[in-house]
């Protein structure tokens, strides 16, 4: 190893002693509280959220979908760390001259001071900041005092060992403080959704029956997906960069507010009501006429308004709010067949859907679906919610949407168009097709409907081509024949709107 290795520069040694302090910061806050809002990393994105502008994160939605709050999570990780890095470096070395006496302590008990300030304003909890503060600054102690500002210091194999190894038992001890993250961010893993005790019959089990029935009603189109989206390939956005580990057994559901009655109902006694089966899709505000921020599934739950009538309602608008902080308001009069759902497909809820419990509104936009739901206050005016306090709408019913899917030759040299069409509760009547940007239109072929109506269709269309370029046009007639509009806008504030359009190139 030559004297002169980038790593042992005076440089390169302050940058990596800022990252491996700040890298032990969040990894400690992360072993610490997991994927809760005392989580340094996740209070720091929900501070940024707010902060960002509102066309920023529709944007950043629109281009990356279900990667938007994973690519948020590493970008403000690493901007987490870089700072809290430096803010521990910064104060150990101002400790170090404010107290020439006992420099080391000096720095210490300064850098101690400093990232507890700024991790405490962070998660707003000065307790929650005092473990990762230490061991941010025991991690710039550790390296520093491996390290000078003088390069000639480490041009001794000694001297660049101790570096090193001061470097690889940070990085052994950030190794275990993310797996212990992880494993306490994981929460309770979901299981098979047992329905009832006669759903031991073999072909008795009602979940199994209605997915089979969908089965039945799918087309088997190549690249595109049938009626139900697997569990595991069903789009997710919420305004977490991991979703919380909510435990179902401390888990409850509070009815508070304007009610004859307050009355908590904890996830087992949600379990043993009347169980209702129900397939619905889920639009989200922010899905583009031409993106894939929309799914269906068999969902499993309970009546939501017979919960609420236990309580006793007295209120006109219902505020959901959810263990991430998310809240949103809507009158009670848009509840009447809402459903608490525990189940999706197969399964009992995914955590990243909401377990233990989420709130489905027919044909309503996603964001009303509020996952991770504790609590539900009735009140005598409506109240804003999330979203619309960063500068989106759409309260009213879901936008009808056409998306085209895939595009295959098939063997007698026909190509075939595939995709979903979604009017909400009103349904879909008919998708037509135009081959040439809208001049004229053809029906496409619909798959029967699935037995819910807040639900989506399939639709295919073939033709034989004449000539190798094709301006695809579609648009959808919702149930009570209304067409779909043309005029296309982006989905901030109300929703997106228009046909949808694909120019296809075609191999004679």
């Amino acid at each position: 190893m030559s004297e002169t290795s980038g790593i042992f520069q005076g440089r390169s040694r302050r940058a990596i002693t800022v990252f491996a302090s700040g890298v032990s910061v969040v990894g400690t806050s992360f072993a610490v509280y997991g994927t809760t809002r005392e989580f340094v990393l996740i209070a720091a994105s929900r501070t940024a959220l707010d902060i960002l502008p509102s066309s920023l994160v529709a944007s950043i939605i629109w281009n990356f979908g279900d990667l938007s709050f994973s690519l948020a999570l590493l970008v403000f990780g690493i901007a987490l760390a870089g700072v809290t890095g430096a803010v521990s470096y910064a104060g150990f070395r101002a400790g170090e001259q404010l107290v020439e006496a006992a420099p080391n302590v000096g720095g210490m008990v300064l850098s101690l001071l400093a990232v507890w300030m700024f991790v405490a304003a962070t998660v707003w909890s000065p307790l929650a900041a005092v473990l990762p503060a230490a061991a941010g600054t025991i991690g710039t102690g550790l390296a520093i005092a491996r390290s000078t500002d003088d390069a000639e210091q480490l041009a001794t194999p000694a001297d660049r060992r101790a570096f090193v190894k001061t470097l690889a038992g940070l990085g052994a001890y950030n190794v275990v403080a993310h797996a212990v993250g992880f494993v306490q961010g994981s929460g309770s893993q979901t299981d098979d959704l047992s329905t009832s005790s006669s759903a031991s019959e073999e072909g008795s089990d009602p979940v199994d029956q209605r997915l089979g029935t969908a089965a039945d009603r799918s087309f088997d189109i190549e690249g595109m997906t049938g009626l139900i989206d697997t569990t595991d390939s069903f789009f997710t956005v919420d305004i977490n960069p991991r979703p919380p580990a909510v435990e179902a057994d401390s888990w409850a559901l509070s009815v508070t507010g304007n009610v004859e009655t307050e009355r908590e109902f904890t996830y087992e006694e949600l379990r043993q009501r009347e169980t209702m089966y129900r397939f619905k899709t889920l639009r989200c505000l922010g899905d583009p006429v031409d993106g894939d921020q929309i799914g269906t599934a068999l969902w499993t739950g309970c009546s939501l308004m017979d919960v609420l009538s236990e309580a006793g309602v007295n209120g006109s608008h219902a505020v959901f709010r959810a263990t991430d902080d998310y809240y949103y308001s809507m009158p009670v009069s848009m509840l009447s067949d809402a459903m608490l759902a525990y189940g999706m497909n197969e399964r009992q809820l995914p955590r990243q859907h909401g377990f233990p419990v989420r709130a489905l509104i027919p044909n309503r936009w996603g964001k009303l679906n509020v996952k991770w739901i504790e609590e539900i206050e009735i009140v005598d005016q409506s109240e804003s919610g999330y979203w619309e306090e960063r500068g989106w709408n759409g309260m009213g019913t879901v936008n009808t949407v056409v998306k085209i899917k895939t595009s295959n030759r098939l063997s007698d040299g026909r190509v075939q168009l595939g995709g979903h069409a979604y009017a909400g509760t009103d349904g879909i009547r008919a998708v037509l097709v135009s081959l040439d940007g809208g001049e004229t239109w053809d029906t496409a072929t619909l798959s029967d409907r699935l037995p819910d109506p807040d639900t989506w269709r399939q639709w295919k269309y073939e033709w034989q081509p004449d000539r190798s370029n094709y301006t695809i046009v579609a648009k959808a007639i919702d149930g009570t024949g209304t067409e779909q509009t043309r005029v296309r806008s982006d989905p901030l504030p109300d929703g997106a709107t228009g046909w949808s359009r694909l120019d296809l190139n075609v191999q004679l």
